[in-house]
């Protein structure tokens, strides 16, 4: 089989697409996937960042974290 990807700008225009192809016989499946931050997300994120600016040293590395969490299974 072979896959489209479409990237839209938003939600909407996914919908749009969507109900248009759906229309169509030789579309098989069509899925609809919402890969968007929302503001609490990005505000945490820049909040995160604004501390590791501040401080980097305070900060672990995704191997160290790893560890941790592997060592306490």
């Amino acid at each position: 089989m072979t896959t489209i990807q479409l990237k839209t700008e938003t939600y909407e225009q996914a919908q749009k697409i969507e109900e248009l192809l759906s229309k169509i016989n030789f579309v098989h499946d069509i899925k609809l996937d919402i890969n968007e931050l929302d503001e609490f997300t990005i505000s945490k994120l820049e909040e995160s960042k604004e501390m590791y600016l501040k401080d980097p040293s305070s900060f672990k590395s995704w191997e160290e974290v790893k560890a941790e969490i592997l060592s306490n299974l």
